[in-house]
């Protein structure tokens, strides 16, 4: 399964990806890497879903 920007997800199908999360400041997001993408999410429905709304290179990320 690929991710799609806009999309709705759960937590678990969010690790079934194998995304791990990763410590964010200063941004309201949960931030998720795999490999070289830096996946970037908001919290909706009172917390219970995930919207994917950005997906970078770690490298870019990282700077």
């Amino acid at each position: 399964m690929s991710m799609q920007i806009n999309e709705v997800y759960t937590l678990q199908q969010i690790q079934s990806q194998g995304l791990t999360e990763h410590p964010a400041r200063e941004i309201n997001a949960k931030v998720y890497l795999n490999g070289e993408k830096v996946y970037f999410f908001e919290l909706i429905d009172n917390q219970q879903a995930y919207r994917l709304y950005s997906i970078i290179n770690k490298r870019s990320f990282f700077l």
